[in-house]
């Protein structure tokens, strides 16, 4: 890949998607592409470049194939334990309290880098576990993703059996179905977890975000990092309009809102709350 090539590349998923490629990432860049050139019989990545600039149709469909192969779906359950015991310990109790005092039984939580789905499931199990015994709870998790191929394994819920390592023994079997294919052992997230996440294709860039409600508390975890902060400063705002007042947003252990935004109070441990 020419320099001219990743330039143009490196622009077009900016532009799309927020992600800043930096000029090291261009063998990175190369290395997820490869394969898709094979698919399609082009044989440089000029060939390719040049056919994203002239051909519109080629364009506005290779346009999600290529952002599926740029992105960075590095997940697992319960990664970054320390928010899940954030939500049993401290935000649970706290919601719990505040929900009796205004008689609203309603928790909306949105996971919005769902990668393949482990993020998800484990705000799903940390839910199920605290609410589950408590009647009369209306919740509901949303989670999203730009890449639909990630998405659509986040969907299934279909996981061998090393992605659950994080995961107990007991909780694996409260939680999910045990399969065996091929010598293989997997595991499929039961029904009760299904059914409290609802799943869509959301880009972080494209704005106001499809919900019709707003949030009590958002997990944006390890996405931020790839954007500019331009573009992040954008995004806390748009978060900030989507919450309800007071409500939570939870990063990555690497992010921070120090001097791009602030309209959020720092908790701790990546935990930000909004302000009145």
């Amino acid at each position: 890949m020419g320099d001219p090539e990743f330039e143009f590349i490196k622009d077009l998923v900016y532009k799309q998607a927020g992600i800043f490629l930096a000029p090291h990432k261009k063998i990175m860049v190369q290395s997820r592409l490869n394969a898709r050139l094979r698919t399609l019989n082009i044989a440089s990545y000029e060939d390719y470049v040049l056919k994203l600039k002239k051909d519109p149709k080629f364009a506005s469909e290779e346009m999600q194939e290529l952002i599926n192969r740029i992105t960075t779906n590095k997940t697992d359950f319960f990664r970054e334990n320390h928010h899940f015991e954030f939500l049993k310990n401290t935000y649970f109790p706290e919601f719990e309290e505040q929900s009796k005092a205004v008689g609203n039984k309603s928790l909306r939580i949105w996971c919005s880098a769902a990668s393949t789905g482990e993020e998800p499931y484990s705000i799903a199990i940390t839910v199920y576990e605290y609410f589950a015994n408590k009647p009369g709870w209306n919740l509901k998790i949303y989670a999203s993703d730009i890449d639909t191929q990630v998405l659509n394994t986040a969907q299934d819920g279909f996981y061998k059996a090393d992605r659950l390592e994080p995961v107990s023994e007991a909780m694996k079997q409260k939680h999910f179905n045990k399969h065996v294919k091929a010598d293989q052992i997997y595991y499929e997230a039961k029904p009760h977890l299904k059914n409290l996440i609802e799943f869509k294709q959301i880009n972080l860039l494209h704005h106001p975000f499809p919900f019709k409600e707003k949030m009590d508390l958002i997990f944006c975890r390890n996405v931020v990092i790839y954007f500019d902060k331009q573009t992040q400063k954008v995004l806390f705002s748009q978060f900030e309009e989507l919450l309800k007042p007071l409500g939570f947003l939870i990063l990555g252990h690497s992010e921070t809102m120090f001097g791009i935004s602030d309209r959020f109070k720092f908790l701790g441990h990546t935990v930000y709350q909004k302000k009145t």
